[in-house]
């Protein structure tokens, strides 16, 4: 089959501690990549992720990136109509430096494609908490999450400048963004990525510990027509008895637990719970459709890809079918390969056909390949041929390596040699 790209990120540190050539050099040469970008607002989290030390570093065994900095330069203009603004760098090695023009300059001087990513979180949750509080998400409880929530009209303006002002200012052919959405409720830690186990009802219900029941959503709840004084009413009902708040609950939160009430089923009795995923959803792809005007407006010709991280993106808001119009890609960051597993990759199937489903066959799906080292430690580069032959047969249109700075050149090789064995064609 033939594919459109394999893509790698990299980080401002590798571009520092390794040099953007020798990058990208080796990333072609091992893994056939053809497209970089570079992760240019990054949440904070130790790297390399999985493993203690890097494997190739030579500058350094680790690195604790600031969170939630931009590595490269924005127009402040495209920020004030906003409080929120930019936070850049201040480590010594990386302030002062456009690293996404150093990736970019080295990329155009290879004929690579180059993009950026935008991670997870974007602003410092520290400083939110102290200065801006009134515009981070809020559990049912009232208590705060660290997300800033995308239903208030300054966060709305401060992504839409984020995006507007990474594809001005710079020659980027694709802008990816993997940001976290409305908080999705009970955590599934390492097994966001393994095959589906959990029961329906029990993913459903995680939703009612999750965001956000603060006063903007409430505002454009009720705009839309939503009794939201009763849908927070409901599903306080519910939360409370889910969770056991009162003895008196005991026995709901079992009958919740243990009978064979369907989704569907609660879904019809708690019509509410409903409505609020709904909202949620029409709340999620409005801001899709904001994102993909700022990035069109600055320049038509560059791509909005957006990096899904989950298992079950629509607790977050985000249906697939529902923002075709808004994206130009998808890449699905399943990294079932961590497991070593055979039985697992089938996880990265459902979610690239969950993909195509939504998204329809003119817009792109571009498949994650996990290049680190298993949970176990194990550099296992059988798995990863597997994985590449499983998903040659899904019609995606590209490869996307996740990631460089914790990959092992065998495993980056395998990728190579997974292409070859599945007769798979960058053209």
């Amino acid at each position: 089959m033939f594919i459109k790209e394999v893509a790698a990120s990299l980080y401002p540190w590798d571009l520092h501690d390794e040099g953007a050539d020798h990058c990208i050099d080796t990333l072609a040469e091992h893994a056939n990549v053809n497209s970089v970008y570079l992760v240019g607002i990054m949440h904070k989290e130790k790297r390399p992720l999985r493993e203690l030390y890097y494997p190739h570093n030579p500058k350094r065994k680790f690195y604790t990136p600031e969170d939630s900095c931009v590595y490269y330069r924005l127009d402040q203009a495209d920020f004030a109509n906003t409080p929120l603004k930019p936070i850049y760098s201040t480590v010594d090695f990386l302030k002062d430096t456009d690293w996404l023009d150093v990736l970019i300059e080295s990329a155009r001087s290879r004929k690579k494609k180059v993009g950026v990513e935008i991670s997870h979180t974007i602003f410092d949750a520290s400083i939110a908490k102290r200065d801006f509080p009134y515009l981070l998400q809020r559990k049912i409880d009232g208590s705060l999450l660290s997300l800033l929530c995308p239903n208030h009209e300054h966060v709305r303006e401060y992504i839409r400048g984020l995006f507007h002002s990474s594809v001005k200012q710079h020659d980027v052919d694709f802008i990816q963004s993997c940001l976290i959405l409305f908080a999705e409720g009970g955590k599934m830690g390492w097994n966001n990525h393994a095959v589906a186990d959990e029961k329906e009802l029990h993913v459903l219900l995680s939703t009612v510990d999750a965001g956000c029941f603060c006063g903007a959503c409430r505002a454009k709840a009720m705009a839309m027509g939503y009794d939201w004084d009763r849908i927070v009413s409901d599903l306080q009902q519910l939360s409370q008895i889910r969770n056991g708040v009162e003895l008196s609950d005991a026995l709901g939160k079992k009958l919740l637990e243990q009978s064979n009430l369907s989704a569907t089923a609660l879904l019809l009795q708690v019509p509410s719970l409903y409505q609020w995923l709904e909202f949620r959803q029409k709340s999620i792809t409005s801001l899709f459709k904001d994102i993909h005007q700022a990035v069109k407006s600055a320049n038509p010709r560059v791509e909005f890809r957006y990096n899904t991280y989950l298992k079950y993106p629509e607790l977050s808001g985000l249906d697939f079918a529902a923002i075709r119009d808004y994206i130009d890609s998808i890449r699905e960051s399943d990294y079932s390969e961590m497991w070593g597993t055979t039985e697992q990759l089938a996880a990265k199937r459902q979610k690239i056909l969950k993909i195509r489903s939504g998204i329809g066959y003119d817009k792109d799906v571009i498949a994650a390949i996990d290049v680190r080292p298993n949970v176990k430690g194990e550099s296992n580069e059988d798995i990863i041929k597997r994985s590449v032959k499983l998903i040659s047969n899904l019609g995606i249109d590209g490869l996307s390596l996740g990631h460089y700075d914790e990959a092992t050149l065998s495993r980056l090789h395998a990728v190579k040699a997974g292409m070859e064995e599945s007769e798979m064609l960058i053209y």
